[in-house]
This record gives C-alpha cells, sequence and structure tokens, in this order.
C-alpha cells in the first residue's frame, strides 16, 4: 500500500510577517543656533523599535536629507545656512523594517547676531518696530558686544519716539566700536533733544561729520551727510555765541551764497526778512535750512 500524505500549505508555514508600523513621532521641538538646529520629541514606545530618521530641506524647496538611523529622540543638524528656514520632520521605524507615518513638520530657520540683525533692519525698514528690536535683542543673545544691534535698537528706540532708550543703545553702540557712523548720526539726533546732552551731541556729529563726508543711513537715504551738518549746525547755535561761527561755516556748504556776514548787519537778511541781530538771522537761517534738507 502507498501512503501519500498531503500537507495543507497552513500546516508547514512561519508566523505571519510583521508589517505593523510604530506609532507617529509626535511633539517634535525645534531650537535653532548659529549654523544648527537641534529637534527633539516625545519617545515612541515600541518592544521592536529600532530608531528614527530624521528629514529635513529648505522651506523654499529643494532636495531632501534623510538622518542615519537614530537611537535617541533627539538630533542636531550642522552646516545649515543662517537665516533660511527649514522644514523637519521625524519617522520611526521597527526592527522588522516598518517605518511609521511622518510626524507633523516643524520649521527653524538657524541664525546668529549677522542674520539676526539684518532681519530686524528688514523688519525696521517695513516699519515693523515691534520685530525689528524682537530680532536686535534676540541678536545679542549670540553676542552681547554686537554693536550693530546695539544701534539697530537704537534706532528702533528713535522711530518709536523714546529717545532716552535711543540715547543709552546708541552710547552703546559707540562703546562698543562701531562699523560705520549709524550709531553717532542717530546719537547727534537724540541727544540733542534732551536736556544739558547738547555737548554729546556736538562730540557725535563732529566726529560723524570728520569720518564720512559722503555719510548716507542705508537704512533710510534721506538720512545723509546734509542732515547732520544741518543738525550740528543746530547743535552749535543752542551751545551759544562761542560756536556761532562754526554753525556759519555748516550753513554756508547747504546754503551757498547766503551772505550772512556777523560783523555786517546789511547782511543779516533771510528770505527776503531783515534781522536785528546776528542770532536772529543765523537762527531764521537754520529754519531755511531746515526747509531744504530737513528729514
Amino acid at each position: 500500500m502507498v501512503m501519500i500524505s498531503i500537507l495543507t500549505a497552513s500546516s508547514c508555514s512561519g508566523p505571519d510577517p510583521d508589517t505593523k508600523s510604530p506609532d507617529t513621532p509626535l511633539g517634535l521641538i525645534a531650537s535653532a543656533g548659529d549654523g544648527r538646529v537641534t529637534i527633539t520629541w516625545v519617545t515612541v514606545t515600541a518592544n521592536d523599535l529600532a530608531g528614527y530618521f530624521l528629514y529635513h530641506r529648505e522651506a523654499a524647496g529643494g532636495s531632501e536629507t534623510r538622518s542615519d538611523l537614530l537611537n535617541l529622540n533627539s538630533k542636531t543638524i550642522t552646516d545649515l545656512t543662517n537665516g533660511t528656514v527649514y522644514l523637519f520632520t521625524v519617522t520611526a521605524i521597527d526592527e522588522a523594517g516598518n517605518e511609521s507615518d511622518r510626524s507633523t513638520e516643524v520649521t527653524a530657520a538657524p541664525n546668529n547676531e549677522v542674520s539676526l540683525t539684518e532681519a530686524g533692519w528688514e523688519a525696521w525698514e517695513a516699519g515693523d518696530y515691534e520685530t525689528a528690536f524682537t530680532r536686535f535683542q534676540s541678536a545679542l543673545s549670540f553676542d552681547q558686544d554686537y554693536a550693530e544691534a546695539f544701534t539697530g535698537l537704537g534706532w528702533t528706540a528713535l522711530r518709536q519716539e523714546d529717545l532716552e532708550t535711543a540715547a543709552n543703545r546708541f552710547d552703546q553702540a559707540i562703546q562698543k566700536g562701531p562699523a560705520n557712523e549709524d550709531p553717532r548720526v542717530g546719537g547727534l539726533i537724540v541727544h540733542r533733544e534732551l536736556p544739558g546732552h547738547l555737548p554729546i551731541a556736538m562730540a557725535y556729529g563732529r566726529t560723524a561729520l570728520d569720518n564720512d563726508t559722503d555719510y548716507v543711513f542705508s537704512h533710510d537715504p534721506a538720512i545723509d551727510i546734509d542732515l547732520v551738518r544741518l543738525m550740528l549746525a543746530q547743535v552749535y547755535f543752542l551751545n551759544g555765541e562761542t560756536f556761532f561761527s562754526e554753525a556759519q561755516d555748516l550753513l554756508d556748504v547747504l546754503v551757498p551764497g547766503n551772505g550772512l556776514d556777523p560783523s555786517v548787519s546789511s547782511s543779516w537778511v533771510v528770505e527776503g526778512t531783515t534781522y536785528t541781530t546776528y542770532a536772529a538771522a543765523l537762527l531764521a537761517l537754520i529754519e531755511y535750512a531746515f526747509t531744504l534738507h530737513g528729514s
């Protein structure tokens, strides 16, 4: 007799393959630094968890980068471009190779004092002074001696008409060693308005004029060397008769051929009006110059 044994498929197969993916990682947090972003997330609970993959790309587009398999629930991505916005997402993967759905994306832009200050000026030029303040202040968290950030804070406070704060920030910028005359010009503007501060305004204005005779404030070109001359002429005048000649010298540049002469009373005429004192005529010439060069 021939015995025939028939084995069913189920009797010779092993366990069903693992096709169940791990849970999706949650709670992503992005922390930006100088050229880097650190991503953390809530640990996925699974007996067969093998690790995680972190994906990132620029928000503006471009290719995506996947990390090596990660054993921890955090990863710092380095060599990023400051000021560029990146998108980050995480998946979990088990020992069978099943990968979870991607987590919710988070965004972050690595920064340093330079990129944050540049962003602050962008906001300032757009008239968004609250954002400008935040970015300039954040720049100081990277470098507490960064003069350009103090300069930005000074101009922000000036536009918000907080003259005391503006003066303090401009003074700090100058103490830190600025790369241009922006804080001195700002200091000239605000210190001339504060009681007892005319000598400071004069010193800042003189230095700015000596250092850059072609000065233009890059963030507001209406503030230029002629406005510096005009404000300094006003400061000279307010400091008294001893400085009238310095004021006159600047006004001769701003209003050529004005003809004003302290020793000739018949010359004390400005825009058709005759004045009885040289001081009154000089003041009138300053006021007229403001109509030509004021901002």
